[in-house]
């Protein structure tokens, strides 16, 4: 019998292929109806609660009598009941204001401030007294927000005064728009301890994520050093890390950071850029496992996410050269000509993903030209 049981909050389908592979016995709390799960001792499904009270009232109902030394969250809205979870269950603990910290934008970056991290000006909308007031404030145009939401379905850029009607109920937060490019970095941590970096270029955000980037030292340094003071500040004990970032000429400012794996397939990217699985590392940082990373990455790869926009899909034109060229290493088309694409309300949202590995940054870049002058995807 393995040592270890694991009630994974908000499943991901790595996650759960490792816990089977490693024949650790692990249970499911997932927010909606979905498959692939089999070997799951326990397979809850119910809403991801917002609330201590209701999370508690779960756990006490549904998973009283489950042996459960460690609680992993795979996705965003699992972070916080996963912080609960663990001690309801007696599992491994981490420390829930941090987990209440980077699930609320607001009272992220109001932290950490204090603490000099550089970042765009930004106020609670609920604060704010006019639209005059607020554009004074943070120049035009105005980013608005859910202090509590991801992937950007909440996002609006607002250019007009006249069109930024203030919501009370503190729900919102307003920020100063960023015109820079932007990227991420993930990191695998233990016991307060970097173990591991990648920096991810948002080559055209939502769309082409290049992994690892291709950054100079002074910049590489630089977003090393924010990541580093981000994760201190917020006393982030171990599992895996996603900070975004703005590189603005005068450096990179803090965007937002997430406890859980990065969406955007950049965990595939990293497994083919650095040949191990990112999947397995994440498990062995939540388990208090060690974990041999590389030095340095074998391949510079790229994803390029499907979707060409809203419409009837009329044609695919040039699929077969991609899927068969040696550089590709993941190929997937979820549309055909006939189907209809619904609007795009978040980056989660895909038709299909490329995903290809190259011996240098400059290949890379190439090659992805390349693909983009073949293949499309027409709509009507």
């Amino acid at each position: 019998m393995s040592d270890y049981s694991v009630l994974v909050i908000g499943p991901r389908r790595g996650l759960v292929e490792v816990l089977r592979k490693q024949r650790i016995p692990f249970s499911i709390w997932q927010e909606k109806q979905a498959s692939g799960w089999s070997g799951a001792e326990k397979l809850l499904t119910s809403p991801l609660w917002k609330t201590t009270d209701k999370i508690k009232q779960t756990l006490h109902n549904e998973f009283a009598d489950t042996r459960c030394t460690h609680v992993i969250a795979g996705t965003e809205a699992a972070v916080y009941p996963a912080s609960i979870a663990r001690r309801v269950l007696g599992a491994r603990r981490s420390e829930t204001t941090t987990a209440l910290r980077c699930r609320d934008k607001l009272a992220m970056k109001e932290y950490l401030c204090d603490f000099g991290v550089p970042m765009t000006s930004f106020l609670s909308e609920s604060s704010a007294t006019d639209a005059a007031g607020v554009f004074e404030i943070l120049g035009c145009p105005v980013v608005r927000k859910s202090r509590k939401s991801m992937g950007g379905k909440t996002l609006e850029i607002i250019y007009r005064e006249r069109d930024l009607v203030l919501q009370k109920g503190n729900r919102n937060i307003l920020e100063k728009y960023v015109s820079a490019p932007e990227a991420s970095i993930e990191s695998f941590i233990n016991h307060g301890r970097i173990e591991f970096t990648n920096i991810t270029e948002y080559h055209e955000k939502g769309f082409v994520n290049f992994v690892p980037a291709a950054f100079d030292v002074v910049l590489t340094n630089a977003i090393q050093a924010l990541n580093r003071s981000v994760i201190e500040a917020l006393k982030i004990r171990w599992g895996i890390t996603h900070l975004e970032i703005y590189l603005t000429k005068n450096g990179p400012l803090f965007g937002e950071i997430a406890l859980r794996p990065p969406g955007g397939y950049i965990m595939s990217a990293i497994q083919h850029a650095y040949g191990f699985n990112p999947w397995e590392a994440f498990v062995s940082m939540e388990l208090d496992e060690p974990f041999d990373f590389p030095d340095r990455p074998l391949a510079y790869t790229a994803v390029e996410i499907f979707h060409p926009g809203a419409g009837l899909v009329t044609s695919v034109k040039g699929e077969s050269p991609l899927r068969e060229h040696p550089s590709t290493r993941e190929f997937r088309l979820k549309i055909r000509p006939g189907d209809r694409i619904p609007r795009r309300e978040s980056v989660g949202q895909d038709t299909g993903h490329i995903l290809h590995a190259s011996d240098s940054p400059a290949a890379r870049l190439e090659l992805h030209n390349a693909f983009r002058q073949q293949f499309a995807i027409e709509v009507d």
